[in-house]
């Protein structure tokens, strides 16, 4: 049996979809999907007597709902061993409206492509479609109360574009999305029957995430000069094909120019790293003042706010490490772990456990620690004043790396605070309980449900480790670089 999922991956890489068949992987969240939508979806619609499909149902089970229900949710068709989960039908005069329903704010317009390919195995069914729509979260809604599900969804004859705005009904879009596919099914079925694919490195293996597949595919060895590890390169996979193998023997005329780029080329060329010391020596005199402070936050992001005063898709940070490094070197460690709504517990432990001067290193901090500040500070208000001296203070300690001011060849082409400590160190998260952001997550969900004191208690040093290496971390790290200027 085939799924529209299974042309998405042939469509990106036909040794993707052959190997999906011999060695399916789950694909884990990175959100927490804490409400039932379909729940929610029959209050919006007011559906008492919906027709409710399920795994594995006969095909003709939702064909005979459509002769007797006026509302079909999930319901599944097949057509030529193509089998579709369509989201809602909803019976009008002349056929079905059929609503795609997105757990997100704005489902994109390359999501045109799969409704194209549901009403072709709608139309060969006999299943008249007279209107499409989708129903969408509606981003702007902010929780006061219960879920208020009127105002929570969004109905629109539209996709988005990359900036979130519609120019295009879905109608439209699906009109130049629409194809035949017979042949691509009768391709899929001749690469399932194959005894081998080999593996052929290209952009789609990378482009929009790692495959899931990468690893199976591509298991050699790479040096640490590889071209491979090139950075913002539209070309390398090309220099690659014509046998260039490392940054030595990059073709300069094909370098986008950034100074990463530059960077790197540079620490080939010099056997290991690469250094603009005027220019770090620069930056940390600018910006480093004591006390050092070291922060981390580690947060759980939910589909549908769960609390008060949050939106869809909005944070809710439950723990931070904290170390302080005075001038004569002394360093302590402080932090909170929180359950549950703890936002405003997570303030007040920060504001009374940060310094009330000097400079707050932050790796990464834009799209993590300061974005979690400023929507608390909107969330809780009376808090704002004390939190914004809290994020104005932040420095963001990958800058010499994100700038290209400084590269290591073992850096590998990336430059996360995981990767430079082994670097730098001799510490290693892979020695940890809890080696990664997402583990760290999925504990603290089992020590917010956990009713066994023992496991909770264990669950909490493991969390309390693993954060406090992060912020332990941007102390060796500021340290290393500090040390090479001087």
């Amino acid at each position: 049996m085939l799924h529209l999922s299974d042309i998405r991956k042939w469509e990106r890489c036909e040794r993707c979809f052959w190997l999906s068949t011999r060695k399916p992987k789950a694909f884990t969240p990175f959100v927490n999907v804490n409400e039932n939508i379909y729940e929610l979806v029959k209050q919006y619609f007011d559906l008492t007597d919906a027709f409710e499909g399920e795994a594995n149902d006969d095909a003709d089970k939702a064909l005979n709902a459509l002769e007797t229900k006026n509302a079909l949710l999930n319901a599944r068709f097949s057509y030529c061993d193509l089998r579709i989960k369509v989201p809602l039908l909803l019976k009008k005069k002349d056929g079905f409206a059929m609503i795609m329903i997105y757990r997100l704010s704005f489902p994109k317009e390359k999501e045109a492509q799969a409704i194209a390919d549901m009403l072709y195995v709608l139309q060969k069914c006999g299943v008249p479609i007279v209107k499409v729509s989708a129903l969408h979260l509606n981003g702007s809604y902010t929780r006061m109360g219960s879920l208020n599900v009127k105002e929570l969804f969004v109905e629109s004859d539209c996709l988005y574009n990359s900036k979130n705005k519609a120019h295009k009904t879905i109608a439209e879009l699906v009109k130049d999305c629409y194809r035949d596919l017979d042949p691509i099914l009768d391709e899929l079925h001749g690469i399932v029957q194959k005894d081998e694919i080999p593996p052929k490195r290209k952009a789609a293996c990378t482009r929009g995430g790692k495959c899931l597949f990468y690893e199976d595919c591509f298991q050699e060895k790479v040096d640490d000069d590889s071209l491979l590890h090139l950075m913002q390169s539209a070309h390398k996979l090309s220099m690659l094909s014509e046998g260039k193998e490392t940054m030595q023997e990059v073709d300069i005329e094909r370098l986008e120019g950034t100074r990463q780029q530059y960077a790197q080329v540079m620490a080939a060329r010099l056997h290991g790293c690469y250094v603009d010391k005027p220019q770090l020596r620069l930056w940390l005199r600018t910006h480093i003042q004591y006390p050092i402070s070291y922060l981390d936050f580690e947060w759980e992001t939910f589909v549908f706010p769960p609390y008060d005063k949050m939106k869809p898709f909005d944070v809710l940070a439950f723990q931070y490490s904290l170390h302080i490094e005075q001038q004569d070197g002394t360093l302590t460690h402080t932090g909170f772990i929180g359950e549950k709504d703890c936002r405003e517990e997570f303030i007040l432990s920060l504001l009374a456990n940060i310094p009330k001067n000097g400079t707050i290193l932050v790796f990464n901090m834009e799209g993590a620690e300061k974005l979690r500040l400023i929507q608390l500070a909107n969330q809780f208000p009376q808090y704002e004043e004390s939190l914004r001296q809290i994020w104005e203070r932040m420095v963001d300690l990958s800058l010499p790396f994100a700038s290209g001011t400084i590269y290591d060849l073992r850096q590998r082409g990336g430059y996360s605070l995981k990767t430079l400590v082994s670097i730098f160190s001799d510490y290693h998260y892979a020695d940890l309980d809890i080696s990664i952001g997402m583990d760290a997550v999925e504990k603290w969900r089992r020590y917010s449900m956990s009713e066994d004191a023992g496991e909770r208690a264990e669950i909490y040093h493991q969390l309390e480790e693993y954060c406090a290496m992060d912020t332990y971390a941007e102390y060796i790290v500021y340290h290393a670089l500090r040390n090479i200027v001087t």
